[in-house]
């Protein structure tokens, strides 16, 4: 490791050679703390509405529009967030609800001239909110589900010029979902993901906890690879590698909650990742993975993980993540094992109505880097069959810690290894589920 604390890893991207970014991006994983909201989260959630204003000028220059799409209710969902303004700025941040909604954007999108995308052009920053992601897309492209082709709409248009031009493009839950250029994920969990792979699907899918994606992708502004929302603390680690890995997709990136991804461009070659909030960005590698079956289902080994947290930067165009002010953690971890962690990817029970042991895979390799030990495993809750996982510390794999901007500590890591695949029945992870055993029977992924 270098004196700096920067680790350098290949990650390729998908389809993309240098892009270039005129306008900032601020994607939010979901559950933004608003202004009002209470608890020890609201200042995290504050802290990205000011990057917004900031980013797009300050309170003088910005021009914020609400796009509500993905919300089964627009005009509600837009209410929250005019008022969460209000409550930060009062009167003195100039910011509107952009009425596109999915019940009537046909009869406008395709109209250059339509109030919308003229409402549209005199904005320079905007916040698409959360709901369903397909909605988005829907009413910003011309889609045919039969021959899975789309085509641009006026309102793409108008949007993207304001991007060109600086303006800043902010998103939260389905709002972040729906920026990649890469496929766009719409549906489905963990534990579905590993067991039954992923399903094409152009348009607004089944609401079931099938991996549906639509191959089109999203509105095309982030260009980095797949990206997720709601990531660690709904456990979406196990989706979107095997996203990543069907789709042949080399880097794939998870956004927690009340978490912002800041993406901005200094007008270089550099493209500069920096996280703001409460969690973290989960960043994943699997161009050198390997790909099997045991069992008769989906195993995959040699992926690699960076965690970033506030202070941390990365550049996708170098491949260099850099963790800030915080210290690494070897030779301070504490002894004893990480225990087994049994609902790895954090089940969403049914009856409760609530997501359980949130933030589990996370907090496990967490608790690994903190530790001597160079494995952590854990398991998933549901069964048959019952999926495994083993993290372990590569040579290469470093942990660090410190402190954010409101005294609380943070902890990051790059290169931690992982490996899925089914075990034989709760319980008996550990002796039989293993790096080398793993090996056996796997095919080399095909590399670019």
């Amino acid at each position: 490791m270098s004196s700096r604390v920067a680790i350098a890893f290949i990650l390729a991207t998908f389809g993309i050679q240098s892009p270039t970014l005129a306008g900032s991006l601020v994607l939010v994983g979901g559950n933004w703390a608003f202004p009002g909201s209470g608890g020890d989260e609201e200042t995290y959630g504050i802290s990205i509405y000011e990057e917004i204003v900031d980013l797009a000028g300050g309170t003088a220059r910005a021009k914020i529009g609400i796009i509500s799409t993905a919300s089964n209710n627009p005009p509600r969902s837009a209410s929250f967030y005019l008022e969460d303004f209000v409550a930060l700025y009062g009167d003195s941040v100039d910011v509107e609800y952009i009425p596109i909604t999915r019940d009537d954007c046909n009869s406008y999108k395709n109209d250059p001239n339509s109030s919308v995308a003229s409402q549209i052009s005199d904005r320079n920053a905007f916040i698409f909110t959360g709901g369903d992601q397909s909605f988005i897309t829907d009413c910003f492209f011309n889609e045919d589900a039969a021959t899975q082709t789309r085509t641009d709409t006026a309102l793409i248009e108008s949007l993207r010029q304001q991007f060109d031009e600086g303006a800043v493009i902010a998103g939260t839950s389905a709002g972040t979902a729906v920026q990649p250029s890469a496929p766009m994920v719409t549906n489905g969990e963990s534990y579905e993901a590993l067991r039954d792979g992923s399903v094409s699907f152009v348009g607004s899918p089944p609401f079931n906890n099938t991996l549906y994606y639509n191959p089109l992708g999203g509105l095309g502004f982030f260009e980095y690879g797949l990206l997720d929302s709601h990531f660690s603390e709904r456990g979406r680690q196990g989706r979107i590698i095997r996203l990543a890995s069907d789709l042949d997709v080399d880097k794939a990136y998870g956004v927690d909650e009340n978490t912002a991804l800041v993406v901005t461009d200094t007008g270089t070659e550099t493209v500069n990742f920096s996280i703001l909030g409460q969690g973290g960005l989960s960043i994943f590698d699997v161009s050198e993975s390997t790909v099997g079956e045991k069992d008769g289902y989906w195993t995959i080994a040699g992926v690699k993980e960076t965690y970033l947290t506030e202070g941390d930067q990365f550049n996708p165009l170098t491949d260099e993540a850099t963790f800030g002010n915080k210290t690494s953690l070897t030779g301070s971890e504490q002894s004893g094992r990480v225990p087994v962690e049994k609902n790895i990817f954090s089940y969403f029970d049914d009856d409760l109505g609530t997501w359980t042991n949130p933030r589990a895979f996370t907090e496990t390799a967490i608790a690994l880097f903190n530790s001597t030990e160079t494995q952590a495993s854990g398991e998933s809750f549901e069964s048959e069959p019952t999926y495994g996982v083993i993290l372990t510390k590569s040579a290469e794999a470093a942990g660090f810690s410190g402190v954010d901007s409101l005294g609380n500590v943070r902890y990051s890591f790059a290169d931690l290894e992982i490996a899925i695949a089914p075990v034989p029945e709760p319980g008996t992870l550990l002796g039989l589920f293993s790096v080398g055993a793993l090996s056996v029977g796997y095919r080399r992924k095909r590399k670019r």
